[in-house]
């Protein structure tokens, strides 16, 4: 039913009776029923909010007698999950009630967006409608059952905390210890226990590597709980809390242990889930047993250990993420032509029907080359949908934290996903355009248009592959010269109409993943039949210098403690083929000197 939350919310108000005007010319009253922590800062939320809107400031109070608003109450909710809310109105105050710690506060954010218009993009756009008095629906009763117990992603504007609990994101504080790849880092570690004790490590081509544990040594199970539930013991167990997790997860590679007993137990589940996931329960089921009921174990379903075991099954307080890194990201995950999609369909049933609690690992970045469009605005929905649809219980969906670094649409990608997080099934090119309005002015049309042909053309052949290394020669393989002629159209129009505005700066930037395309891809002002050497060679330059001077710190995910101007050679000398390899080897810093006087002297004879 949920997937019918929004039209049904939508005709409601269309169809309401006489709307009315709340709080016309005098202090918006607040009431706090139940007046829990939760429900006071909820309330106090409500009137920080309420005083940007109206002319009059509202005021909070503990009498409901006579209130425009009531945050809380005794109603019964049993029929909403933790995290849900409920909000009602039958001529008089409207009420906001909610289940959890954050239920709540999530109705009140709600009732702002729904019923005042209030958006919250990123933290430099923050949409609040100035009005002379709210105008209601006389009758409302609106509830909502959130459609993931864990919703995260960490696009960077989703990060910041007014954006995130705005927009539902529950995951932000659930992990008290570690996010991922904790074994053999942070839970007995490396640094101090393979000097001397290498037995407790992976035994993988027969040689003991610090890089993985070994899953069937007692001593090592031991000192893994015994530091989980030290952890537990610390300040950091909240009991109050709705959910939180500790990851016990492999480590970023696949050196996992081959020693007789792992080898064994693996062979009997047919996967090395085999060893990840008893590991995991034996963790799990002495955290139950120590009596933190509020605390669930999460591993993967990654790599290596993605394929589900035969024989072992998770723990009710289990939390298996599984992840989709092999995926392609241009086609939709049920899209039945395409391979590597097809796998991970049926990795996603298998454990289904093994596992009560599946969480999602999903990719939304180029992390290769990170500047570059990534062009998968046209499975973002469908995604979340199947993910809802095969019952899973969180998603995370990966995205750049740093978007000081990535100039391509972070923002747009971010906003999107954490309101499909909230109903998979919303009118979503009815938020795009939403955010594209309010974020980039009048030049959203153009811009929208841009981002139409892209997602049109992405993944018409499948030939494509839009994994999460991709090389942008790899991506929107289908686009022409026409298509290219369009676009920068659309970019020409869109810097056009917001000249000398506070957005131009914005659709500047946003620009920079187009011409990064075009110039990996040699199209434009960089193709190789159309121009000069010199006149290439000056468009990447211009490029590189508008990436320094707009923050564009690397490129590369995996290289990103590497100097900017190291990447230099990338933009300015990129040449006709790959040379990807060459982008971590000294070959590029070796011959850059000679290069650019070979440029400087072009650039000599050009200008006579």
């Amino acid at each position: 039913m949920k997937k019918y939350f929004c039209l049904i919310l939508s005709l409601f108000l269309l169809f309401a009776a006489v709307p009315f005007s709340a709080a016309a010319g005098e202090a918006c009253r607040i009431a706090v029923d139940s007046a829990t922590a939760d429900n006071r800062h909820a309330a106090e939320t409500l009137r920080r909010y309420l005083a940007e809107i109206l002319p009059v400031e509202p005021v909070v109070e503990d009498t409901a007698e006579g209130a425009d608003f009531i945050i809380g109450g005794s109603d019964e909710l049993s029929d909403i999950s933790t995290g849900g809310y409920r909000i009602t109105r039958q001529g008089g105050a409207v009420r906001i009630q909610g289940v959890g710690g954050s239920g709540t506060l999530n109705g009140v954010y709600a009732f702002l967006r729904d019923y005042c218009g209030c958006r919250w993009y990123a933290s430099e756009e923050i949409v609040l409608p100035k009005v002379e008095a709210l105008s209601l629906p006389e009758t409302i009763d609106v509830t909502y059952s959130p459609c993931f117990e864990y919703a995260y992603t960490d696009w960077r504007n989703m990060c910041e905390t007014e954006i995130a609990v705005a927009n539902g994101q529950t995951g932000n504080g659930c992990y008290i210890y570690g996010f991922c790849h904790t074994l053999s880092t942070r839970f007995c570690s490396r640094d101090t226990y393979f000097a001397e004790h290498p037995e407790y490590f992976a035994l993988h081509k027969g040689k003991r590597t610090p890089n993985q544990l070994c899953l069937t040594n007692p001593d090592t199970l031991r000192i893994v709980t015994e530091e989980v539930l030290s952890v537990l013991q610390s300040y950091l167990y909240d009991p109050d809390a709705d959910l939180q997790i500790i990851s016990i997860t492999q480590d970023d590679n696949s050196e996992y242990c081959e020693c007789p007993a792992c080898k064994a137990l693996d062979k009997e589940n047919g996967s090395h889930a085999g060893t990840n996931l008893t590991f995991a329960n034996a963790v799990a089921d002495a955290v139950k047993a120590a009596g933190y009921d509020n605390v669930a174990i999460d591993t993967f379903a990654y790599s290596y250990t993605r394929k589900t075991p035969t024989k072992v099954v998770p723990r009710d307080n289990v939390i298996v993420r599984l992840c989709s890194i092999e995926c392609c990201h241009c086609h939709t995950l049920d899209d039945p032509k395409c391979k590597e999609n097809v796998d991970f369909m049926a990795d996603l049933r298998a454990w289904g029907a093994i596992c009560k609690r599946i969480y999602i690992w999903d990719y939304t970045t180029n992390y290769w080359e990170t500047p570059c469009i990534y062009p998968d605005f046209g499975v973002l929905q469908r995604n979340m949908q199947i993910f809802y649809e095969n019952n899973a219980k969180g998603v995370f969906e990966e995205g750049e934290p740093s978007l000081d670094d990535n100039p391509e649409f972070g923002e747009l990608r971010g906003y999107l996903i954490a309101r499909l997080m909230q109903d998979p099934y919303l009118d979503y090119d009815a938020e795009m355009r939403g955010f594209l309005k309010d974020y980039y002015g009048e030049a959203w049309e153009p811009i929208y248009r841009f981002l139409e042909r892209v997602t049109e053309k992405a993944g018409q052949t499948y030939r494509e592959y839009l994994g999460t290394f991709p090389d942008s020669a790899d991506t929107l393989i289908s686009f022409k010269s026409a298509d290219v002629k369009y676009c920068d159209e659309q970019w020409r129009e869109a810097k056009e109409k917001v000249q000398g505005t506070k957005y131009f700066a914005r659709v500047e930037r946003s620009e920079l993943c187009w011409r990064f395309w075009k110039s990996e891809n040699r199209k434009g002002e960089f193709s190789l039949l159309r121009n000069t050497l010199y006149m290439r060679m000056r468009a990447r330059e211009e490029l590189y210098n508008d990436l320094l001077r707009m923050g564009v710190n690397y490129m590369n995910h995996t290289r990103r403690d590497r100097e900017f101007t190291q990447c230099m050679s990338i933009v300015l000398l990129r040449c006709p083929g790959k040379w990807c390899k060459l982008y971590e080897e000294p070959f590029w810093f070796a011959i850059e000197p000679v290069v650019l006087k070979l440029y400087n002297a072009m650039g000599r004879l050009y200008n006579k």
